[in-house]
């Protein structure tokens, strides 16, 4: 337990560093990630609310609550179902091609273009939406993503990302490789 709570805390910290190291090498950035965003978003996997802080130019910290969607089944299981849970998410993310878009042409503003992040997600059982009588465990997740954002409309924006990380389950004390795929829609305020 505690080498897993280390392992997560060496892993971000070394995440936002790098991060920091790279954006004050570029001391003269003429593009800056937004100041604050704060939106809702959907995806094919849960719902959820979001805020977004700038930390550098090119480095944002973003926060979310969500219900997060699984879906089960198969020879584990006598019937397949759905089930709802709550998450909460810190993920920094380092936006790297913000001055390239701007040269090009592009939009950049609510910090439209490529990352690479670290999202960290505990997932708990204070209260779970089923439609049969299972139990989700209480569980991290630690992983390394890279995703595009891009605005269109006046506050709407679409999300897609992808990575391999770590999950550990608190619950039956058993650790494994995930993969995470993400395409949300969201709304700005």
């Amino acid at each position: 337990m505690k080498n897993t709570k280390l392992l997560c805390s060496l892993l971000l910290l070394s995440c936002i560093t790098l991060c920091s190291q790279i954006d004050s090498k570029k001391v003269k950035s003429q593009i800056s990630v937004e100041k604050n965003i704060f939106g809702i978003q959907t995806g094919l996997f849960g719902a959820w609310i979001y805020n977004e802080t700038k930390i550098t130019n090119q480095l944002a910290l973003r926060s979310e609550l969500g219900m997060d969607l699984s879906l089960f089944g198969g020879t584990f299981y006598p019937k397949t179902g759905v089930i709802f849970y709550p998450t909460v998410t810190a993920e920094p993310r380092f936006y790297y091609n913000l001055n390239r878009r701007n040269k090009l042409g592009k939009k950049t503003e609510y910090n439209s273009g490529n990352f690479f992040s670290l999202k960290t997600t505990y997932g708990s059982d204070v209260f779970a939406i089923s439609n049969y009588d299972v139990v989700i465990n209480n569980h991290i997740r630690v992983i390394p993503k890279y995703g595009l954002r891009r605005s269109f409309g006046k506050n709407f924006e679409m999300e897609f990302s992808a990575g391999i990380g770590y999950a550990y389950d608190f619950d039956r004390k058993l650790s494994d490789a995930i993969l995470d795929l993400g395409f949300r829609i969201g709304y700005r305020f």
